[in-house]
Formats: structure tokens, C-alpha cells, sequence
């Protein structure tokens, strides 16, 4: 009968649990409008996996606190002295996970939710710090009740209340009326390359070594310098923020995938970290398909296409996928990496199959750009971010503890050499650059190692060679080159939803008021500045630039 008792009680807690669960999943997801039956559907069913577990370990608590106290604990089928303590103590756990992750995916909030969330944090603080002055004030004064009414009234009102904020979450509408503007031709030609994965750890030590003599000009006659990321710090968020200046709670491009819950109508595009939710996919409980996305922002290549700019762009998504030897890549491969060309182990196959789509795209995009002569051309490549997340370990072995002789003695140079491809393509189109040309390099984001407790996760969850990631938004690099750029100078401090607006300020367009990144100045040379100043409209969501007729 009194596990009955306890198992009743676990699970008021446990479904208490689901509430606050199902609330930051609605909080996480910007772009879906609040909806109590949703609400609803996603209590119940974070009831049968979060609720079960945290039943479990209320269940366990109750009698491991029992056996401590020597003694048999008389509990009610719903134990107001249970109920307090559990939900004040869920409450702060919660609260650490909804910090946790706040802060992880800061960037998808305005200040208006922002301040929303803030005042939910506040209002459970208030809860959890309500209930143990409740459980003192009983103890201390012997009148239960009365401290168990003002609890039970207050935490329902605190319920709802953090409930109804969810509702006040702004909605997104498109401007009712698009202006026309006439502005100047373009007489300007840009060529953008990315190489995710660019850090200075790298590339500083490499150029002292006279190994990057390529990435060492950049630096000698161009601006350079570390490019700030944010969190999540994935492909579509940072491609959306780099082609409109503007953080995702803007762009709203936030999730290369929708996850649906069981067969309910309504899909997420982001689920809570550091609760393993998106580990439910492999119970089929939760089914995930790739996202269909569109910007909710006007990009700086849209803005190129209604000025009728000629432009040439191979980003993300990124290429085909090559896996076969062409005899050009062949040639390409084992001149950089030497005594490897018939390695199979799976990590390296990750490895050379990422070089060679490198390889694949680079060389259409310079063939096409060759051919269309187009003023403005930017690509991207990802492989060099493939190899770090599986080889980082072999390039610092003193982070990583014992590692296998062998692999260290095939795989220590492996990065280094793709560092040396990276310069032998960025010195190609440095050969091939123009006089009114300006090339930009940049890396959308930096490496850095796992730490060790998610190396140990990692390994449970079956990728045990993944060594390296970027999830938190490790600054990338960035170079400007051409005759306006400042030459030798470190600029700090940029960020990359600065890169639009700093590249609409050179081509002599205006910068859009609700632009979330600002016009790098430093990069540019004073003569520059002086003949360029800076001219704003208030969005380009409202004014559509065109050429004069």
C-alpha cells in the first residue's frame, strides 16, 4: 500500500516535470504560435519517457531517504509535504536546464522574449524558493495547512502565469508597402571564399613555419583578424546570419531539420539540449525529416538579384558528395598526403571523401566564374571542419591523453597538410584577382576539442572518434584583400553578421537600419571611408533596391 502511496505522488511530480519540459520546448520554438492542445499533446507524451524517469527517481529517493532516517515515513496518497518538496526541487533542476539552454540558443530572442523568459526564470525562482520557506515555516510552526494553502494557491497562479507568458511571443508579419529606391550602378567585383573550420591555433604556428606562405600575405597586405560566432553554431543559422547581417531571431532560419512527436499534427524545429531529446529518434517515438527552410529576411543575394547584379554563389548546401578519384583529385590527394592513399579506416574515408567534394566544387565554381565573369562570386567549403572533428586529437595529443602510437605517427600532419591545400586555393585566386577586386576569406566559425565528459557521452552514444566541434561558437577567421583595404592591420572585434553590411557599404549600397551587424570601417582604408560614407534605409523588407534606367 505504500508503494502505491509514493508511486501516486512520484507521478503528480513527474507530470509536474512534464509541464516545464513541454514549456521550453514552445519557448525554444520561436516560429510556432503557442497552442494549448499542443501544449497538451507534448505534456502527455514527455510523460511517458521524462515523467517515467523522474517517477523512478522520486520512488528512489523516497525510500533511500527513508532507510537514512531509520525509520518508517507515513505518507497520504497525495502528500502536500511530498508534493512541495519534489516540485521545489524539479523546479531548480529545471531551472538549470532552462538557463543551460537559454543562454546556448541566446541568439534566437529578441529582447522582447528575452525579457519574457527572464521573467518565467523568475517566477519558478520564486516557486522553488516559495516552497522551502513553506517546508521551514511547517516545520517550524506546526500549522501544515495553512503553509501547505499558501503554497498549492501560489504555485498554481505561478503555473499559469509563466504558462501565459509563451502567449505573448511576437509574431513576425511582412511589411504591408515595398518602396522603390533608385541607387548607382555597381562598378565593384567581390570574391567571397569560406573555409569552415579556420582557426588561428592553426594557422598562426603553420605561417611561423613557413607552411601557408599565402594565408602569410593575406595577413601582410590585407586586414585580418578572429570573426565572432554565436550559438547554435550550425551551417543554416550562420549561412542565414552571414547573408543577412541579422541574428536567427530575425531570419528565423533555425533548424536543418522538423521533428514530429509521435503522429501529432504539429512539428518543432528545435528541440532542448542537455536532456538527450534528440536521442528519442532512435526510439521512432520521434521521427525527424530534413526542413524545408526560408529566410523571413531579405539576403544580400536577393538584394544583388532585384539590382540585377550578375553574381555567382556555391555555398550551403553544400555540393555533391564525391567519392571517386578523379586523375586530376588523385594527383591532388597524394600530393598532399603522401602514404595515405589506400588508408580504409572509417574516419579517414570521412576525411578524403570531404577533400575530394572540396576539390569537385572548387574547381566548378572556378571554372563557372571563369567563364560568366561575374561581379560578385562567393563559395564554401566544409572539408577542412570534417577532418578536424575526427583528427583534432592527433594535432594536440597532450589533450587527449594515450593515443594509439601508430595512428599518431599516420594521422599528425593530417590537418596541417589540408591547411596547405586551403593556401594552395587561396593562392589561385589571389593569383587570378583583379585590380578593382576585393577578396574575402573567412571561416563562419573556429574548432575547439570536446571536453571530456562529452568525449565520454559521445563514446556511449556510439561516435567514439569524434574528438573536435564548434557547438559553441569558437571565433572563425576572416581577410580582406584588395587596394581599399587597410594592409597589416589586426582589426578586433568583428563579428559575422557585420560581413553584409560591410560588403552593401563597399559595393556603395545602403545598410539596412534593422540590420543586427554594423559596417566594419576598420577594414577599409581612409580615402576609402572619406569618397564612401555609410547610407541607410530602414529595411530591406521595405525598399527594394534598383539600378537606374
Amino acid at each position: 500500500m505504500k508503494f502505491l502511496k509514493v508511486l501516486t505522488n512520484s507521478l503528480l511530480s513527474g507530470f509536474f516535470f512534464d509541464i516545464l519540459l513541454a514549456l521550453l520546448i514552445l519557448d525554444l520554438n520561436i516560429n510556432l504560435i503557442f497552442d494549448i492542445n499542443f501544449f497538451g499533446q507534448l505534456t502527455l507524451f514527455l510523460a511517458i519517457t521524462y515523467g517515467i524517469l523522474i517517477t523512478m527517481l522520486c520512488i528512489l529517493s523516497f525510500f533511500i531517504i527513508q532507510f537514512f532516517a531509520g525509520k518508517k515515513l507515513n505518507i497520504a496518497f497525495v502528500s502536500p509535504s511530498f508534493l512541495m518538496i519534489s516540485f521545489t526541487l524539479l523546479t531548480l533542476i529545471f531551472l538549470l536546464i532552462f538557463w543551460e539552454n537559454y543562454n546556448f540558443f541566446l541568439s534566437f530572442f529578441n529582447p522582447e522574449i528575452c525579457h519574457l523568459l527572464k521573467t518565467q526564470a523568475m517566477t519558478l525562482l520564486f516557486l522553488a524558493i516559495l516552497g522551502i520557506l513553506a517546508f521551514i515555516g511547517k516545520h517550524k510552526y506546526k500549522k501544515g495547512i495553512f503553509f501547505f494553502l499558501v503554497y498549492f494557491i501560489l504555485f498554481g497562479a505561478a503555473i499559469t502565469y509563466t504558462i501565459f507568458k509563451r502567449t505573448k511571443y511576437p509574431v513576425l508579419t511582412p511589411p504591408e508597402k515595398i518602396a522603390r529606391l533608385e541607387t548607382k550602378e555597381i562598378d565593384k567585383k567581390i570574391t567571397i571564399i569560406g573555409l569552415e573550420g579556420l582557426s588561428f591555433d592553426f594557422i598562426i604556428p603553420l605561417i611561423n613555419e613557413e607552411k601557408l606562405p599565402n594565408f602569410s600575405w593575406l595577413m601582410e597586405e590585407g586586414s585580418w583578424g578572429k570573426l565572432e560566432s554565436f550559438s547554435p553554431n550550425e551551417a543554416l543559422i550562420l549561412n542565414g546570419s552571414f547573408n543577412t547581417g541579422k541574428f536567427p531571431f530575425k531570419h528565423r532560419q533555425l533548424s536543418l531539420y522538423k521533428y514530429r512527436i509521435l503522429n501529432f499534427k504539429k512539428e518543432i524545429t528545435v528541440v532542448p539540449r542537455f536532456i538527450f531529446f534528440r536521442q528519442l529518434t532512435r526510439t521512432n517515438l520521434l521521427k525527424i525529416s530534413p526542413n524545408p527552410t526560408s529566410s523571413f529576411s531579405k539576403d544580400i543575394w536577393k538584394i544583388f538579384e532585384s539590382n540585377k547584379t550578375s553574381f555567382l554563389k556555391k555555398d550551403w548546401p553544400y555540393g555533391t558528395v564525391v567519392k571517386e578519384f578523379t586523375q586530376k583529385s588523385e594527383t591532388l590527394f597524394d600530393s598532399f598526403f603522401q602514404g595515405l592513399r589506400f588508408e580504409t579506416s572509417e574516419t579517414f574515408i570521412n576525411a578524403k571523401t570531404a577533400f575530394l567534394s572540396d576539390v569537385a566544387l572548387e574547381e566548378e565554381f572556378f571554372q563557372e566564374k571563369s567563364k560568366i565573369q561575374p561581379q560578385l562570386s562567393y563559395f564554401l567549403l566544409s572539408g577542412l571542419n570534417t577532418v578536424e572533428t575526427y583528427f583534432y586529437k592527433y594535432s594536440f595529443p597532450d589533450l587527449f591523453g594515450e593515443l594509439d602510437q601508430e595512428e599518431l605517427n599516420k594521422y599528425s600532419s593530417l590537418i596541417e597538410k589540408y591547411y596547405e591545400f586551403y593556401d594552395q586555393i587561396i593562392g589561385k585566386y589571389i593569383a587570378s584577382k583583379k585590380d578593382d577586386e576585393l577578396l574575402i576569406i573567412y571561416s563562419p566559425h573556429g574548432i575547439e576539442p570536446l571536453p571530456f565528459w562529452k568525449r565520454i557521452i559521445e563514446w556511449i552514444l556510439g561516435n567514439a572518434d569524434l574528438c573536435a566541434d564548434h557547438d559553441y561558437g569558437p571565433a572563425g577567421v576572416f581577410f580582406f584583400l584588395g587596394k581599399d583595404m587597410v594592409r597589416g592591420k589586426n582589426i578586433e572585434g568583428m563579428k559575422i553578421i557585420d560581413i553584409a553590411p560591410t560588403i552593401l557599404n563597399y559595393l556603395g549600397l545602403p545598410v539596412g537600419k534593422d540590420m543586427d551587424g554594423v559596417v566594419c570601417s576598420s577594414v577599409f582604408a581612409n580615402s576609402f571611408k572619406i569618397e564612401n560614407p555609410i547610407l541607410y534605409i530602414s529595411s530591406y523588407e521595405e525598399i527594394d533596391i534598383k539600378k537606374p534606367e
